[in-house]
């Protein structure tokens, strides 16, 4: 009798380790239940941030993610840089590019990684860089849909260094030679600014040279100077409606959107349309930018006017 409870005493000690046992993770090591599961609640909450554009907490629920092997793949490490990319974090986005770059070599992403790396050594001033980058995406995937935008990124990069003579035939050959691209709107912009700066250089040229001469025709250089200003503006109001125009249009498609994927909840995540799905967010982006530029530079514009005798 007593030999039988030991045994009985014994199997139920050994039936209780087994219960509590720790299980294999989902790299292959032997983790706690608890831990092996928030990994993988983890990964399915920055799916989900991701999903709905909340940032910040894909970014930080995908950083988990990626830290168990079986979890860091190309989606999600694409996943995450679009994330960081999206909320402003760009030193962060462009050290997970090369990270991607170095890991995923033969990876198809690895063309759309090297574009937003590009982007984001610009939004970081290192412009030099940005240049090298995005040269070297252009040179070698010619045919990529995100080429045209390429190169209006690299004529931003000698936009911001006042290199408006190399700028502007970049932003012209996106207006000419893809005309359908969304970033055509954004260059035409550029190619005006450039227009205004040379007509500025131009008055102050006149005036500098012609020196007392010119003076004795103070009104008609002011005259020139207000035609010129009230052709900019009409210029700057046009480009602000077709912008506030185009972002109703991209707001309502992405309201479409949306509403689609949430009449198909069984869509498994991860899978491409993650891939794609920065370029109308970027857009609708780069519109609300410039539509909030223009409107500071009219009131600008509208206020030195008005300042101005007549």
């Amino acid at each position: 009798m007593g030999k039988t409870n030991t045994i009985r005493t014994f199997a139920a000690v050994a039936l209780f380790a087994c219960l509590h046992a720790p299980l294999p993770a989902a790299d292959g090591t032997f983790e706690g239940n608890a831990f092996a599961n928030n990994k993988i609640e983890s990964r399915e909450q920055g799916l989900e941030a991701f999903r709905i554009k909340d940032w910040a907490s894909s970014i930080v629920f995908l950083r988990q993610a990626v830290s168990v092997p079986a979890y860091s793949t190309a989606n999600t490490w694409y996943m995450l840089i679009m994330s960081e990319m999206y909320a402003g974090e760009f030193s962060a986005a462009v050290n997970d590019c090369d990270k991607f770059l170095a890991d995923f070599k033969d990876d198809p992403l690895c063309t759309a990684v090297q574009y937003q790396k590009g982007r984001g050594l610009h939004y970081l001033s290192r412009n030099d860089s940005a240049v090298l980058v995005l040269s070297d995406f252009c040179h070698n995937n010619p045919n990529d849909p995100m080429f045209a935008s390429a190169l209006y990124w690299i004529a931003e990069c000698f936009y911001e260094d006042c290199d408006y003579a190399t700028a502007e035939p970049l932003y012209e050959r996106v207006v000419n030679e893809f005309p359908t691209d969304a970033k055509v709107p954004d260059a035409k912009f550029r190619l005006e600014e450039i227009k205004q700066y040379g007509r500025e250089e131009k008055l102050m040229y006149l005036l500098k040279m012609t020196g007392e001469e010119f003076l004795s025709s103070r009104e008609n250089y002011e005259r020139q100077l207000r035609e010129y200003q009230t052709q900019d503006m009409i210029g700057l109001r046009s480009q602000l409606g077709d912008a506030q125009k185009r972002i109703k249009e991209l707001e309502s498609q992405s309201s479409k959107s949306e509403l689609e994927a949430r009449q198909s909840r069984d869509q498994t995540y991860g899978n491409d349309p993650y891939s794609n799905k920065g370029v109308a967010d970027e857009d609708l982006a780069a519109l609300k930018a410039k539509a909030a530029f223009l409107e500071r530079v009219l009131e600008r514009k509208e206020s030195e006017s008005q300042k101005r005798p007549e």
